[in-house]
């Protein structure tokens, strides 16, 4: 029964992962979007499986969007195979922080990515 698990988890598609959790947390798919600050032409694919090798960064903007956790936001990551956010890399800590502080705006992040000279959330 565990490795059927196990095999389930890692057959998990970043569509069905993200879906789930905008179910889970009952938010509408438009607000997601809006908040994620992606455009609707690039945001609807990833979250209906059309586009399927997003960036880390088109990763993180949606788990925002959704407003996961810092657990939630890491797994998603893994599902996409994209690497984790990392406590230790200036961009990704201040990308954590805002997470664990429940700071759901992309625009405020990306204001303290710029000032601290790291990659924007785009």
């Amino acid at each position: 029964y565990l490795n059927e698990l196990k095999a389930n988890k890692d057959d998990m598609k970043l569509s069905d992962y993200l879906n789930h959790m905008i179910h889970e947390k009952n938010l509408d798919l438009a607000g997601v979007v809006r908040r994620s600050n992606l455009s609707k032409d690039y945001a609807y694919p990833i979250l209906n499986g059309g586009k399927t090798n997003p960036s880390k960064m088109k990763v993180v903007a949606i788990c925002i969007g959704c407003q996961m956790n810092y657990a939630e936001t890491q797994r998603a990551l893994e599902i996409a195979e994209k690497g984790v956010l990392y406590p230790r890399d200036p961009g990704d800590a201040i990308i954590i922080y805002n997470i664990n502080k429940g700071n759901w705006d992309v625009l405020k992040i990306n204001e303290q990515l710029e000032e601290a000279g790291q990659e924007l959330i785009k």
